[in-house]
């Protein structure tokens, strides 16, 4: 009782120090905050909402509609056997790879609140099913900022084969195996067409609104720390902890393409929040998590190292001016803009119909 209560208050003593430092950082470093802020705005813009929200509301269609559970049929005996999951996370875990970071999560919270898997399940994907998406590794770090496409395929692949291994790995370490066949054990609910693909879309748009707001957060948080901290190689530290998008940006400059793949690998604590977000109902154990992300990070940096020894890439000299100008996943400030008006007017529209 005794270390509980002192433990909760050293905890809550932390919390408001680190608060009064973060409202004093925003009155001293207010510029370097709005600068960050309208960083993160960009690279929601041009990067993340044309990238994920249409992978988003495939995801979500395709459980909600229960196509999930056809699809996954062929790739049975691969995710029982290999993986220790029903075959229902078989298009889950192929979105995870293609779609970007909170897609696998977003998957994996529509099958569990679906009722088409168990929790012990969900939390088993939930631990692996983290991925950085090819619109942001070969777009944007392979063409954007090294000029070579290739390095953004590799680190891609490192990541990919990264998330296999660890699936494999927390299989063979999971004492409480998993029931298979869990479909049978619920009622199935599929939803009609339209119902299907209006609610994807509502979900969908709320989740990349949310992961908005982390990134601009953190991006302004960001900004403030690039201001205070003088040493490179500790900023970058700290910017991989917290904030990919920003870690990527600042430490590729200075650093070897390694610490990227790392960075890439482990998300940041600002993909953490969104991760854990989307897997609001679902209780993961965040420490084993973060563990697990961290060992993500290290593999991914390997398999990175052994790929560019392997095919002799060589990087060309880039300027930060050219990284921040950069369209990164096809799309552009723009369309993205336009996206997420249209997100909100849906939203909004939506709400009347209710109301009424």
């Amino acid at each position: 009782m005794f270390v509980n209560t002192v433990v909760h208050k050293t905890s809550t003593v932390a919390i408001t120090i680190c608060t009064l430092l973060l409202c004093a950082g925003l009155l001293i470093y207010s510029r370097e905050c709005s600068d960050g802020a309208i960083k993160g705005i960009e690279m929601c813009l041009s990067v993340l909402v044309p990238s994920l929200f249409p992978f988003m509301a495939l995801s979500s269609f395709m459980v909600k509609s229960g196509i999930t559970q056809t699809l996954g049929k062929p790739f049975k005996w691969i995710m029982q056997k290999i993986f220790g999951l029903d075959d229902c996370f078989a298009p889950v875990l192929l979105l995870t790879m293609i779609g970007g970071y909170p897609i696998g999560a977003k998957g994996i919270s529509a099958l569990y609140e679906s009722k088409i898997i168990s929790e012990n399940q969900a939390k088993k994907a939930a631990m692996f099913a983290v991925c950085s998406g090819p619109g942001f590794l070969i777009n944007f770090v392979g063409m954007s900022i090294y000029k070579n496409k290739t390095i953004g395929i590799i680190i891609l692949a490192s990541q990919i084969i990264s998330v296999i291994l660890l699936g494999i790995m927390l299989n063979l370490f999971d004492r409480k195996k998993s029931n298979y066949n869990s479909v049978s054990e619920y009622k199935i609910i599929r939803e009609p067409l339209g119902s299907a693909v209006v609610e994807s879309a509502v979900d969908s748009a709320k989740g990349v609104l949310t992961i908005c707001i982390f990134v601009v957060l953190f991006s302004a948080f960001c900004g403030i720390l690039d201001s205070i901290i003088s040493d490179g190689l500790f900023k970058n530290c700290i910017l991989c902890l917290l904030e990919v998008c920003a870690a990527v940006s600042t430490s590729a400059e200075n650093s070897p393409i390694e610490m990227i793949a790392f960075a890439s690998g482990f998300g940041g604590i600002c993909v953490h929040f969104q991760i854990y977000s989307a897997l609001r109902k679902i209780k993961v154990n965040r420490l084993l998590f973060f563990c697990i992300r961290i060992i993500q990070g290290l593999i991914t940096a390997l398999l990175t190292h052994l790929g560019l020894s392997m095919l002799k890439v060589e990087t060309m000299v880039f300027s930060t001016s050219t990284v921040e100008k950069a369209s990164t996943s096809g799309g552009t400030i723009i369309s993205g803009a336009v996206l997420v008006l249209v997100m909100l007017c849906f939203l909004y529209t939506l709400k009347n119909n209710k109301a009424n």
